[in-house]
């Protein structure tokens, strides 16, 4: 299955495991040209989260990995922002290891394992 089907996968399983309490979205990057064909566009952030999101106010992005895929160095320096901002960042390879990293993340007791460190 390529990384595109997990992920329509996933977005799939988080609007049924979460709606209304959160949304999520695809976060694409890299380049286009202009439609009259003059300029290149540059859209997204190095390394980004392919599903972006927030659930009951906090900010999730989910980078979405085959069997064998692998982060980049972009991708681990933005997972490194990302949590150092207090976000919540993982890599879903099946929409129940996105559902179950998110139920994980946000559980009561994640709060004391952060203090404790």
């Amino acid at each position: 299955m390529s990384e595109r089907d997990i992920q329509r996968r996933i977005l799939l399983a988080l609007a049924q495991t979460f709606h209304p309490r959160g949304i999520f979205w695809t976060a694409d990057t890299g380049t286009a040209r202009s439609m009259d064909g003059a300029r290149v566009i540059s859209f997204g952030l190095p390394g980004q989260s392919d599903i972006q999101g927030c659930l009951d106010g906090r900010w999730i992005g989910i980078e979405v990995k085959t069997a064998k895929g692998k982060q980049r160095k972009s991708q681990v320096a933005f997972q490194r922002a990302i949590e150092a901002a207090g976000g919540v960042y993982l890599i879903a390879r099946s929409p129940e290891a996105a559902v179950e990293g998110i139920v994980s993340a946000l559980s009561p007791d994640d709060d004391r394992k952060a203090a404790a460190r």
